[in-house]
């Protein structure tokens, strides 16, 4: 039996959000969330016994901590990693900031990430909530558009349906309840403009959001038509694996007065009557595997379909018309962008 666990993974994590105190004093920093989700994960995995997701778990067995070690850069002041190719994967964190903001961090971060995808293929992107939207926005310009939802805020535990690209990557399941805090979203661009990049395919949709996360595949592998794990470049979620369902109703209360009466009042709604489970560990074993391109028991590969069946079962919504132009420099040699 092949071990979980690989001889070490080395990521990269973008922090995009400053995080109030309130919540750090509650459940810790956005590295500790990131910390704590890949510990249980590789803990449930050995078999040990299942930890709470709240608050810094206590310090876990020696080869789960020397299975993966976190660099954490914060995005959000400019600070991004120049050692790119010393990482087996970016991770790109949620943020309370729109991926469309003209701030000179995002527009910096916007380059980062096109260049990453670019010239330093072999490290693997994901994203995460703002991270989705960021990374869609940037490598797939043309492709995929961010924009508010039409319909409204997503917040609280979310049915996502999987297409048949999710339920190659998501074995045995046609759907996840996952943790959503979202009012942003990804639309596909009605007509693709021809962009040199990656193609990103869907995985699956909500009742409000239609793209809930993208996968896109190494050049050889979109040629075989393949749906194979260690060929993905790029993954991303709107929702929050590492998010449980207290974490989610105290940032509701902290950010009350921005989400508005009739969304809290729908979101609290939703969290409390909310009976299923939230599926963190098989999107988490999804990210683990990609993020250290070690398959663990992950469908080797798949058939001719699974790369335009999004496109066959995914709707198509026309996004909230966004101007924006290319990236520009800024005197301060910047990249902002401009709207």
């Amino acid at each position: 039996m092949t071990s979980p666990l690989p001889p070490h993974a080395k990521i990269a994590l973008l922090i995009c959000d400053p995080t109030s105190q309130d919540f750090i004093d509650g459940y810790g920093n956005i590295t500790n969330l990131f910390t704590s989700l890949y510990t249980r994960f590789l803990l449930r995995l050995a078999g040990d016994q299942e930890v709470s997701p709240a608050g810094v778990p206590a310090l876990p067995g020696p080869v789960v901590v020397s299975s993966f070690n976190i660099d954490t850069y914060r995005a959000i002041d400019g600070e991004l990693p120049t050692n790119v190719d010393e990482y087996n994967s970016i991770i790109v964190s949620g943020s309370g900031h729109s991926a469309n903001d003209t701030d000179a961090w995002i527009g910096k971060l916007a380059e980062f990430l096109n260049d990453t995808a670019v010239r330093h293929p072999k490290v693997r992107l994901i994203g995460v909530c703002f991270g989705h939207q960021i990374i869609s926005r940037s490598v797939f310009a043309g492709k995929l558009e961010v924009g508010v939802n039409p319909k409204g805020w997503e917040i609280g535990p979310y049915n996502v349906t999987l297409n048949a690209v999710g339920k190659r990557l998501f074995t045995g399941a046609t759907s996840l309840n996952i943790e959503m805090f979202h009012h942003d979203a990804v639309f596909k661009v009605p007509t693709f403009r021809s962009v040199p990049k990656d193609t990103p395919h869907i995985w699956g949709s909500s009742e409000k959001t239609t793209c809930q996360g993208i996968i896109s595949l190494y050049e050889d592998a979109e040629d075989r038509g393949k749906l194979d794990v260690d060929n993905i470049h790029i993954f991303t979620s709107q929702g929050h694996p590492e998010l449980s369902q207290g974490m989610t109703l105290d940032l509701l209360n902290l950010y009350e007065e921005e989400v508005g009466p009739e969304a809290v009042k729908e979101a609290r709604a939703r969290i409390d009557n909310f009976k299923g489970t939230i599926d963190w560990y098989q999107l988490t074993k999804l990210m683990w595997a990609i993020s250290t391109r070690h398959t663990i028991d992950l469908p080797a590969s798949g058939g001719e379909d699974d790369l335009t069946a999004d496109d066959e079962e995914t709707p198509k919504v026309e996004a909230p018309k966004v101007e924006w132009s290319k990236l520009k420099k800024s005197n301060e040699g910047v990249f902002v962008l401009v709207l």
